[in-house]
């Protein structure tokens, strides 16, 4: 499908940041194609088709989604939602939340963390279909929530946390597999890992971080790579990556801009890290995940 050129943004969803950062939404007309334009935001959605057929993409891959069908948008990741085909007349909705606002209902480090690597951590199944193993439960709480908002009789907060919890339990245990154990380890890694999170554009060494928590720089080498899965540098260069890749879909900042924002010493460096990572150059991935997320057809 050739769509028009719509500038990519990110979204501050108008509910997040509020006593009670949470929305329902309801779409069945669309715009030049479009039911949902293409952009990213930070907070995690839930999109189910509740009626028609529609096509789907999520940064760089595009599928088709039919009614009854959920859609995970995790966090920063670009979307956005088409109509299949000329005639079709979809209708959607969507169950929107602050991913920080699930982190503060969770009680316990290990759930916490669970949640925390959930959503930091790769992909998951984005179509979720009747026979897959969470879409009862996860239809189930869309429709109570999306009642309750639309009633918002007294309580309906509390029922829709509710919602919330069942989701999330759900989903954590649906995919413990894929999680890492989280132990005492993580609890001597949190500074750590919370310092390069705030501090991923500077330079940072094994040494420096080591000191943040309390460990020789051996030790804590050896405690990273079993607790986190990966080297100190892997999971720096991760974090960077991740920023970066937002940044360049955003289109707000050049190459280079980006690059000596998410800590790259020099443009060259940045472009042969991103290719080891991604398979493409920064300009390549710009213009593959617009061009997909546009729907434009090559050649």
């Amino acid at each position: 499908m050739e769509g028009r050129m719509i500038p990519l943004e990110k979204r501050i969803d108008p509910s997040v940041g509020n006593r009670f950062p949470f929305r329902m939404s309801d779409v069945a007309g669309s715009k030049d194609g479009y039911l949902v334009i293409p952009h990213w935001h930070d907070h995690l959605e839930f999109i189910q088709i509740v009626k028609g057929r529609v096509l789907v993409t999520l940064d760089d891959r595009s599928f088709y989604a039919d009614e009854g069908d959920i859609v995970y948008v995790n966090s920063g990741r670009v979307h956005a939602v088409q109509l299949a085909g000329p005639g079709e007349k979809p209708r959607i909705k969507g169950m929107i939340f602050d991913r920080l606002f699930v982190l503060n209902l969770l009680e316990g480090f290990e759930t916490r963390q669970m949640y925390n690597l959930f959503v930091h951590a790769g992909r998951y199944e984005s179509l979720i279909e009747a026979e897959h193993p969470l879409w009862r439960e996860l239809n189930d709480c869309i429709r109570t929530a999306d009642n309750e908002y639309a009633e918002r009789d007294i309580g309906y907060e509390m029922a829709i946390k509710s919602c919330i919890y069942r989701i999330v339990t759900a989903m954590l245990r649906h995919y413990k597999r894929h999680l890492l154990p989280v132990g005492a380890s993580f609890h001597q890694l949190q500074p750590a890992l919370s310092y390069i999170e705030e501090h991923f554009a500077e330079r940072l060494s094994i040494t420096e971080i080591s000191r943040i928590a309390n460990m020789s720089a051996s030790h804590f080498s050896r405690t990273f790579k079993s607790t986190v899965g990966l080297t100190f540098t892997d999971y720096l260069t991760s974090v960077r990556m991740n920023m970066a890749k937002q940044m360049l879909v955003a289109g707000k900042w050049t190459i280079t801009e980006v690059a000596e924002k998410t800590g790259f010493c020099n443009i060259h460096y940045f472009g042969k890290v991103f290719k080891e990572t991604t398979g493409l150059s920064p300009l390549q991935y710009k213009n593959e995940t617009i061009r997909k997320s546009f729907g434009e057809e090559s050649g």
